[in-house]
């Protein structure tokens, strides 16, 4: 007697059926029949669920009802047994279900099946081994996508793939078994079998590449989708996602990892930002899950074209239009040869991308400036225009690269490269050869001109490059402190400069407070932040007024650390910000809460058993006439006397040169409604600041 097994849709592929001649017979079960609807293929690879890294095996099928009374399943972990479940066949139909329970880990599992009769016998109808749970990662593009090398190949049992991969050739649907990686896929990544090494020995999770990459395909070939039938083998986008769904992982599928642009580069530029929306929103059909897209930007290409720098800067912006796109940079990777790579180049780009992939899907903690630098921000930092700013992400670190020697291939002579000469306004009509130094200031880099301009955008590295030195171009490049390559940005806007708070004043209000007063600004300051400095010369934010606003009065509170302290000197800068713009500080200026800065001590005018020794102004409440004590000090130069309503309304303004030996200025306030005012006497030396009364 013979115990028939007929496995049906093994991991969703195929139906065939396997005879195992030879078996014991078990008497009175006669010819017992056992179909699995599912089961997992030798090497196969699940995806693991990201939150618990753990993944379910589904196994399924029907046996006779009348001949098997019960169904086991035995899992073996490593050759050793881990887990074992039985249940009974639906009376009616026969069916049974496991779903038992594997840790995406650097372990092997296998299944073993067994049918058990009434009287108690059993037999094993069905065994698999070699089966992993982990991360599937899926590859597209164009030759760099694959960048394959055989010269010390990497191979291991947890890193896998499926199908086979043979470019834009005609697809053999039966090609649909799991393999390792390295051995019967057909074409390999050598940088995607770089990112397999580094999560199985950095992170011990089992992977498997699926890449669909095609040399010399177009953005076009890519984005020539079947609506009716989506996996048709006669497309190129059809013969990955065939595979990825007979792999059974279309939809838990979490990253694609996209290398393409050098077909339109050097031919149709405006394409790419006209058909890759198109072929995004195809991924996301198809994969739901899909949770990353790492979006390589293509390197300078020789070929002649302005617009391939658009195509570049639409693939380095790609995140502000899609929020799941991560830009990588290529441009400075070593081993460039003008359109591939050597083997440096493609082992680089892979350990890389194995740190953004780390980070995104393994909470690894190294994630400070693993990021190819995206320019964020580009200003005039000066008024006159001779000093732009590059913004780049919070927390870059970036360097300006220095000169670089270079050697020529052809003669093997030596010469220099200035980025200074890759650094355009204006591109392809504007100068360049500006730069007279730059200054690196955290994630910012302060550029400073030989001369005032007024260009609207600036451009970072040509579109094309060609040279008889070399041929290509291989630096000097923008990087950061990890030595990540910046994105290269084409024609990006320069923002106009800000207003600079350049007759910024600091005035202190009795004892209670120092208020800070400005003149300039526009409507595209959006806030002006105030910094102070206290002795120990340390500025430090204060406060963030609103862009309109011309004044700040900082405070004296009891009971705060911060607070003013009498007799204590404080700086003050402030400067101006908005949304694409920044300004340069204001001068510094200091204040004091002391009645009068950088004098003596004034005369009293009139007996101090009337005023006071303290007393400035007098009478005070006022009805007519008024004076103002000075320090003698004051006299020979001009001193300013502002007189201002609590609603901050100027009432009277006027300015004086003091004579010799004067010791009060008089002014009327007899045309004055009643209330209380500011006023303020301003002089080189320092200032005097009370409020007064006008009463009747």
């Amino acid at each position: 007697m013979f115990v028939f097994v007929s496995y049906r849709n093994s991991v969703r592929l195929f139906v065939f059926t396997l005879v195992f001649a030879g078996m014991a017979a078990v008497p009175g079960w006669g010819q017992a029949v056992v179909t699995l609807r599912e089961w997992p293929a030798r090497l196969q690879l699940y995806q693991r669920n990201p939150t618990t890294s753990q993944c379910n095996v589904a196994i399924s099928g029907r046996v006779p009802a009348k001949t098997v009374t019960a169904i086991s399943l035995v899992v073996y972990r490593n050759q050793q047994r881990q887990q074992y479940a039985r249940t009974s066949p639906d009376s009616l139909t026969g069916s049974f279900a496991f779903s038992p329970l594997i840790k995406a880990e650097l372990a092997e599992y296998s299944f073993r099946l067994f049918a058990h009769s009434s009287a108690g016998d059993s037999v094993q109808v069905a065994g698999r081994d070699s089966i992993v749970c982990g991360d599937v990662y899926l590859i597209m593009g164009q030759s760099n996508a694959i960048g394959r090398f055989d010269t010390n190949a990497y191979r291991n049992e947890f890193c896998r793939t499926f199908g086979v991969n043979q470019g834009d050739k005609p697809y053999n649907p039966a090609d649909t078994a799991w393999c390792l990686t390295n051995t019967s896929e057909g074409i390999n990544s050598l940088w995607g079998v770089e990112l397999q090494r580094l999560i199985c020995q950095q992170q011990g999770i089992p992977t498997a590449v699926i890449n669909g990459a095609a040399g010399s395909t177009s953005l076009y070939n890519h984005t020539t989708r079947d609506a009716g039938q989506p996996d048709n083998l006669n497309t190129l986008y059809g013969r990955l996602l065939y595979r990825v769904r007979r792999a059974g992982v279309a939809n838990q599928v979490q990253t694609m990892i996209w290398r393409q642009g050098e077909a339109e580069a050097a031919g149709n530029p405006d394409d790419y930002a006209r058909l890759y929306p198109q072929l995004y929103s195809y991924w996301k059909q198809d994969y739901p899950n899909l949770k990353r897209v790492y979006h390589t930007q293509i390197n300078l290409l020789t070929d002649a074209s302005v617009r391939a720098g658009a195509l570049r800067d639409y693939q380095r912006r790609s995140n502000e239009l899609f929020p799941d796109n991560v830009s990588i940079a290529t441009v400075g990777l070593p081993a460039y040869q003008g359109l591939h790579y050597g083997e440096a180049g493609y082992r680089q780009f892979g350990a890389e991308l194995y740190r953004l992939v780390a980070r995104d899907f393994y909470g690894s903690t190294d994630t400070s400036n693993i990021q190819s630098p995206n320019v964020r921000r580009i200003f005039y930092s000066t008024p006159d225009q001779s000093e732009i700013t590059l913004e780049f992400e919070p927390g870059q670190v970036m360097h300006w690269p220095m000169d670089t020697i270079l050697l020529s291939p052809a003669n093997g002579g030596l010469f220099t490269q200035s980025l200074n000469n890759y650094i355009y306004t204006d591109y392809p009509n504007g100068e360049t050869g500006l730069l007279k130094s730059v200054t690196e200031q955290g994630n910012r880099l302060i550029l400073k001109l030989n001369k005032s301009v007024n260009a609207r955008h600036l451009t970072y590295l040509p579109s094309s490059y060609r040279d008889s030195p070399v041929g290509f171009y291989t630096g000097p490049v923008i990087q950061n402190q990890r030595g990540m390559r910046a994105l290269t940005f084409h024609q990006v806007s320069i923002a106009a400069p800000l207003p600079v708070a350049a007759d910024l004043r600091a005035i202190p209000i009795d004892t209670s407070a120092i208020q800070l007063a400005w003149s300039e600004t526009t409507p595209d300051v959006e806030q002006w932040l105030i910094e102070r400095a206290d002795s120990s010369g340390i500025f430090k934010l204060l406060a963030r007024v609103p862009g309109s606003a011309k004044q700040y009065e900082d405070l004296r509170r009891s009971g705060q650390k911060d607070s003013l302290q009498l007799g204590a000197v404080y700086r003050y800068r402030v400067r101006s910000v908005g949304r694409q713009a920044e300004a340069a500080y204001s001068p510094v200026v200091s204040a004091s809460l002391q009645l009068v800065l950088a004098v003596e001590e004034p005369r009293p005018l009139v007996s101090d058993t009337i005023f006071g020794p303290a007393t400035l102004v007098y009478p005070n409440p006022a009805s007519d006439q008024v004076w103002v004590r000075l320090p003698l000090d004051w006299y020979g130069d001009a001193v300013a006397l502002t007189l201002t309503s609590e609603a901050g309304l100027v009432v009277l303004h006027r300015t004086e040169r003091i004579s010799a030996g004067a010791t009060s200025v008089r002014f009327s306030v007899a045309d004055l409604p009643t209330g209380v005012y500011i006023l303020t006497m301003q002089h080189r030396l320092g200032g005097v600041r009370c409020r007064l009364v006008v009463s009747r």
